[in-house]
């Protein structure tokens, strides 16, 4: 069963710690418990260094979007692409409405 969507009122925190290195523009973990390796680009990174405490989707927009020249609309979608796939991999957790 798949897990609820995310949208902007999600918050969304790392599951667990997988430290990521810098090589040039990407970042790269090995999760050795997994056995998988994980590459980022330089938004993702960005993204999963504001993941080290929960936030809303739409806040973690806003703050990418001082960073980054992308539109509202634009930003959302790929964010939401991007933590949905870190969430299917166990990375990321969401919880739903203003609660947390």
């Amino acid at each position: 069963m798949k897990p609820d969507p995310l949208h902007p009122d999600s918050v969304v925190r790392r599951a667990r710690e997988i430290p990521f290195s810098r090589l040039d523009d990407e970042s790269l973990a090995i999760d050795s418990q997994a056995g998988f390796c994980y590459s980022l680009n330089e938004t993702g990174a960005v993204v999963w260094d504001l993941l080290a405490e929960p936030v809303k989707v739409a806040d973690l927009c806003a703050r990418l979007r001082q960073e980054f020249n992308v539109d509202e609309a634009r930003c959302l979608a790929d964010v939401t692409e991007l933590l949905q796939s870190l969430r299917e991999a166990g990375l990321v957790e969401a919880s739903h409405g203003a609660s947390g």
